[in-house]
């Protein structure tokens, strides 16, 4: 998704700090561990990579505590005429991101270069980001912009900008490589699934994969939620969507019907997927930026549903 300056008044932020991470080294490789096998499919490295790196990306990006809130909030401190009670830190999120993008790019293999190497390059823009705006938070928490009129807070301006815009670059190429890798393994196990008659696991991919490809569609640029040429496209693929929650739903039942055991979270999957429509049909007639926030968040929840109900496949 295509960053987009949301106008917010000055908020208060606690400051995150990225403790104990060495902000100059590359993260070192390691094997998979158990720790790290949280997603759909544990027996295969790229899974886990992309679950952990689509994770950090939703955190950094489209989290109620992403990069946002903070970049809106540089802006507002910058504009002040009259220095009141200003405060400014980093985005809430962004150590936990950073993090999952280390853990992630420390897993050996996978086969995705060329995402590594976006993830590389988004810590390294990160850990610059999160060192310059920390370095002005005591000058904002002493209240010393009233001394100078933000005379420092001015003078670092151009440097933090070239953090933000380096980091949404690096995010529009991440988002963009997610939605290809992450296409490429969802075909994979539909294959599986539908050798192994897996009826309920097959449409739950599928699922899954037709709300990414609307999402996708509308990563494209900017301003691509007042193009009114995608919504033909959008259209095409929510009924692709609806018709394969339909299918879910029937393969739900009947593997209740045949007592099948830890199936609760493919229908709560279902709903969410419902709701994301209804989202999408929100974002359709007001063109906004907030109803197509609005899919990703619904979009996460239900990867986040399908880990878990994921946990119990053979």
């Amino acid at each position: 998704m295509k960053f987009v300056a949301i106008a917010l008044p000055v908020i208060l932020i606690a400051a995150a700090g990225l403790a104990g991470c060495d902000q100059t080294e590359k993260p070192a490789s390691a094997s998979v561990s158990r720790d790290a096998m949280n997603s759909p499919d544990i027996e295969n490295v790229s899974s886990v990579k992309l679950d952990l790196y689509t994770r950090a990306y939703y955190l950094l990006m489209n989290s109620p505590d992403s990069l946002r809130p903070s970049y809106n909030t540089f802006h507002q401190a910058r504009k002040a005429k009259i220095p009141d009670d200003i405060r400014f830190s980093s985005s809430a999120s962004l150590e936990k991101g950073l993090e999952l993008f280390k853990k992630g790019l420390a897993i050996h293999g996978g086969g995705m270069d060329d995402l590594d190497e976006a993830v590389r390059d988004t810590l390294l823009a990160g850990f610059r980001l999160q060192k310059d705006e920390l370095e002005l938070e005591p000058y904002f928490r002493k209240q010393e912009y009233r001394d100078d009129q933000l005379a420092k807070a001015k003078a670092s301006y151009m440097t933090i900008q070239a953090d933000y815009e380096a980091m949404f670059g690096y995010m529009d190429k991440i988002e963009t490589l997610l939605f290809k890798y992450r296409k490429t393994e969802s075909e994979k196990r539909m294959a599986v699934f539908r050798e192994k008659k897996d009826w309920l696991g097959y449409y739950t991919e599928e699922s899954l994969l037709n709300a990414q490809d609307l999402l996708a569609l509308f990563s494209e640029s900017d301003d691509s939620v007042k193009n009114t040429d995608l919504y033909s496209r959008g259209d095409e693929i929510l009924l692709h969507l609806e018709s394969s929650l339909v299918s879910q739903r029937k393969a739900f039942e009947e593997a209740r019907k045949n007592n099948t055991k830890h199936i609760g979270d493919y229908s709560a999957i279902n709903r969410i997927l419902t709701s994301y429509i209804g989202s999408y049909r929100d974002l359709r007639q007001h063109k906004a930026i907030g109803d197509l926030s609005a899919m990703y968040k619904k979009y996460n929840d239900a990867l986040v549903a399908y880990r878990r109900a994921s946990r119990f496949q053979n």
